[in-house]
């Protein structure tokens, strides 16, 4: 895969709590708690949607356009219709 210019998740780790709302709303499992703090794991995997910067207490999350891996588009047959919803839910909540 090459690099392409997409909008991709950027963490403030100043202002990241380590709530881990943003974990577990997003839709790809690109975000992981590392030392407490909110990382982003695999760029390639970031889809840009943004539902965890919807769940951050903190504004900590933010999309910046910038040049990155492209998306990796298998990541949707990792994805159930189940876990979806889930993971929708949880940002409608707030």
């Amino acid at each position: 895969m090459g690099q392409s210019i997409r909008l991709i998740v950027s963490i403030d780790q100043n202002k990241c709590t380590g709530c881990g709302n943003c974990v577990k709303a997003c839709l790809t499992g690109t975000l992981q708690l590392v030392d407490g703090k909110a990382m982003l794991i695999d760029e390639k995997r970031c889809d840009g949607f943004g539902s965890c910067i919807a769940v951050c207490p903190n504004n900590a999350i933010n999309l910046e356009l910038r040049e990155a891996e492209e998306f990796d588009w298998t990541v949707i047959n990792e994805i159930s219709f189940e876990g979806l919803m889930k993971k929708l839910a949880i940002v409608s909540r707030t």
